[in-house]
């Protein structure tokens, strides 16, 4: 059944690209695309010497069902996200929202950099991000860039980045949102935009509920999310923002256990905001911000934690002339938290948690530049040094080119290092903490080619490999800088826009994890297929999902799967409806030992516009 599936949309792929090329639309045009990278510097499309996908607003409406953060999983080759249940990642060694790319992110994730509007975004004790915070009314876009990228984004990015860029959209003074589904799932909101002269407004607020697909699956959640911004003068622009989300979630691993009396695996609470000034001169591009992530979590077993996250980055884009642009920056980050467990204690008596206030303080500076001799030929060259409290420093250089010969054709190759200190958990928190921890080091290299064929087709290929030292994991119940591994692979990619109605976008990786095989399978095929007529959309999308495993040195092994979604939209001035049907085909498969994925579930909704 799987193969067979897989050969119909080969079959149907290898029609639309045999259509006639009069009515191509022109979409993949290498020579005028500008990209803002993660907020932080601009370059040509073909000046590019790295991984680079961007997700437009549309995609993350069309596709998502929850969580922005779905969209790295479907649009990026060798990424993988662990979702396990109809709504909601959750926390904790039970939750999902691993975000794997190119075979480094962990679990939890603190090897995958997300950003939010260009800054970091994580949890102050345990280093993740929370992906339930997110969901994905005022997601403009998401960036995301492959491999180790710490020269520019500091700490954590060793995998890659993913940046959330929100922005609201003032097209519509009101929007109200209903959706229902399977499961007794709910979703509804209210957004409120408003530009009044050189001043913007806007207030979400957003209610999500699901029983799960199994007992003890259930998750709740309410989202309040509120800006402001002022027009400066045509140059600068001055805003603030904030987010407040607190939700709910259970997981089958608690059982009847519960001695807390809190009825749910989980109770988190979290609460974000920024203020950013930023400026678009002639030839300086950039920002100033400071921001803050805090939270409180409350864990069935007693465990308790209050963390927090404060910092500030400044970082400007000098665009000197048509072949030389030099962006830099600083940044400071001050993060940590406390947390406490009452019932759990150790055979002496003593608390399993470390109570004590944990705080780490680290600053970074960083130069990049880019050069084009020729307008064919581009490099790029830059270094990051970074101090922490832990008295640890890092330096983080990259190099990169790209070339482009017969006008269709592009070579790029890069080299990029990144690292990742330890958290406050790893270093002080549990039993098995150490205080003695080295940073995580990984240096990378990739290569590849980019074939832009008739303006309406790009057909790309990467090659990878990950060199990583001092990876921490517990060994004999203890963190430790114990693994080395080595990791090669490769990615594959084609998309096509046919016509102003038909487009796809196929993609295969291969990836050899060494032995870091945690939710990083050898095989990954992934699909979109999306048709739009007038005021109709229809996208097809899945993946095929081979050699999977739970655990590293390819312990506890998973079944291959597949899974086909289906997204139906109409779009009208004053309503739009659409349909979301995930795992139309009802496959079986589990994505963690003994835990039953999701089947078919379906969300029926609509918005209407004011």
């Amino acid at each position: 059944m799987i193969i067979r599936t897989i050969t119909l949309i080969l079959i149907s792929a290898i029609l639309i690209l045999a259509q006639n090329e009069e009515d191509s639309l022109i979409t993949y045009q290498s020579e005028d695309s500008v990209v803002i990278v993660a907020n932080r510097y601009q370059v040509s499309a073909k000046a590019l010497s790295y991984s680079y996908e961007l997700v437009t607003e549309d995609k993350i409406k069309s596709l998502s069902n929850h969580s922005a953060l779905e969209m790295v999983d479907i649009s990026f080759p060798s990424s993988f996200i662990l979702e396990k249940k109809v709504m909601g990642f959750g926390v904790g060694t039970a939750g999902g929202g691993l975000v794997n790319i190119r075979g480094l992110g962990g679990k939890p994730n603190t090897g995958v950099l997300v950003l939010l509007n260009g800054h970091p975004d994580f949890m102050g004790i345990f280093g993740h991000p929370l992906p339930d915070v997110y969901g994905i009314d005022d997601i403009q876009r998401v960036e995301i860039l492959a491999g180790p990228a710490s020269t520019v984004f500091g700490n954590h990015a060793m995998g890659g980045v993913v940046n959330l860029v929100t922005e609201p959209n003032y097209k519509h003074f009101a929007k109200i949102s209903i959706e229902g589904g399977t499961y007794n799932s709910y979703n509804y909101g209210l957004n409120l935009s408003k530009q009044l002269g050189r001043n913007g407004f806007y207030v979400n607020v957003r209610r999500k509920k699901s029983d799960g697909h199994v007992a003890k699956t259930s998750f709740e959640s309410t989202q309040y999310n509120a800006g402001w911004s002022f027009q400066i003068n045509p140059k600068l622009n001055l805003s603030a923002k904030a987010r407040y989300v607190p939700y709910t979630f259970d997981d089958p691993e608690r059982g009847n256990y519960d001695p807390t009396g809190l009825g749910t695996y989980g109770d988190i609470q979290r609460g974000m905001g920024e203020i950013i000034l930023s400026n678009n001169f002639q030839k300086w591009q950039g920002s100033a911000q400071i921001y803050t992530n805090l939270g409180h979590h409350k864990f069935f077993d007693g465990f308790e934690s209050n963390d927090f996250n404060y910092g500030f980055s400044i970082y400007q884009n000098w665009l000197t002339g048509s072949n030389f642009s030099f962006a830099f920056g600083t940044d400071f980050m001050h993060f940590g938290g406390q947390a406490e467990n009452k019932i759990s204690r150790k055979p002496n008596g003593d608390p399993i948690v470390n109570e004590d206030k944990h705080e780490i303080s680290s600053g970074g500076l960083y130069a990049l530049a880019l050069y084009n001799p020729f307008s064919t030929l581009n490099f790029k060259l830059g270094t990051r040094y970074q101090y922490n409290s832990l008295q640890t420093q890092n330096l983080s250089p990259t190099i990169g080119l790209s070339y482009t010969f017969f006008s269709s054709f592009q070579l790029f190759s890069n080299y990029q290092n990144g690292f990742r200190n330890p958290t406050p958990m790893e270093l002080y928190l549990f039993p098995s903490a150490n205080e003695n921890l080295n940073p995580e080091k990984i240096n990378s290299i990739e290569g590849g080619l980019i074939y832009q064929l008739a303006n309406n087709t790009q057909i790309k290929i990467t090659y990878f490999n990950n060199d990583i030292k001092n990876r921490i994991q517990a060994v004999n119940f203890k963190f430790r800088n114990s693994v080395s591994a080595n990791q090669w692979g490769i990615e594959s990619q084609i998309k096509t826009q046919l016509n102003s109605v038909l487009g796809t976008q196929f993609s295969y990786s291969y990836l050899d994890p060494d032995i870091i095989t945690t939710y990083n399978p050898e095989h990954q095929f992934k699909y979109v297929l999306h048709a739009s007529h007038k005021n109709y959309r229809l996208s097809i999308f899945g993946k095929y999902v081979k050699d999977l495993f739970a655990g590293d040195n390819s312990t506890d092994p998973l079944p291959d799967y597949h899974v086909v979604n289906l997204s139906v939209s109409i779009l009208s001035k004053s309503f739009d409806a659409h349909l979301r049907v995930l795992n139309i085909l009802n496959y079986k498969y589990r994505v963690m030992p003994e835990y039953d994925a999701p089947g078919t579930n379906a969300q029926l909704g609509i918005d209407f516009k004011l």
